[in-house]
C-alpha cells in the first residue's frame, strides 16, 4: 500500500487557494443546492483538506455568501461596463442585454446559483406578504398599542 507525501505539493498562494476553494464551492452549491451541500464536498472537490477549507471560510454560510459576492460584482461589473459604453440610450439598452447574456453564457453555474436564490428570495417575500395580509385582516393596528385609560 503506498502513501502520497503530500510535503512534496507545492502550496498554493492564499489568493489562488480562495480561488479554487470559491470554484469548487460554486460547483457544489449549483449542484446540491445550499442546505444540501457538504463542506466535505466541497474541500473534496477542490482538494485541500477541511481545515484548510475553514480557515479561508470558518462556515458554510461565509463560504456561500462569498461566492455569492463573486458572482454578483462580476455581473454588475459586466453590466455597468455595458452601460458606460454608449451615451446613447438604445444601444445602452442592447450593450446591457447582451453583458446578461454573455454573463449566463461565460458563467453558467454562478447564473443557475444567483437565479435559484432570487427564486427562492421571490418565495420567501411571497410568503412574507401573505402573512402580513393574514395578520392585517385578523389583528387591527390599535390592538398593538397600550390602551391609556
Amino acid at each position: 500500500m503506498s502513501t502520497i507525501d503530500s510535503s512534496n505539493k507545492p502550496r498554493l498562494p492564499r489568493d489562488e487557494r480562495r480561488a479554487l476553494l470559491l470554484s469548487a464551492a460554486l460547483e457544489v452549491f449549483t449542484a446540491a443546492g445550499y442546505h444540501s451541500a457538504a463542506m466535505d464536498e466541497i474541500a473534496d472537490r477542490a482538494n485541500v483538506s477541511k481545515p484548510v477549507l475553514y480557515q479561508h471560510f470558518p462556515s458554510k454560510l461565509e463560504l456561500y455568501l462569498a461566492v455569492l459576492d463573486l458572482h454578483i460584482d462580476s455581473l454588475v461589473f459586466e453590466i455597468q461596463r455595458a452601460i458606460a459604453s454608449t451615451p446613447d440610450n438604445a444601444n445602452r439598452v442592447h450593450a446591457t442585454v447582451d453583458a446578461y447574456f454573455a454573463f449566463i453564457e461565460k458563467e453558467g453555474e454562478a447564473f443557475r446559483l444567483l437565479h435559484r436564490l432570487q427564486t427562492t428570495l421571490i418565495a420567501c417575500m411571497q410568503l412574507l406578504m401573505h402573512i402580513l395580509l393574514l395578520l392585517k385582516k385578523r389583528v387591527k393596528l390599535s390592538d398593538f398599542f397600550l390602551k391609556v385609560t
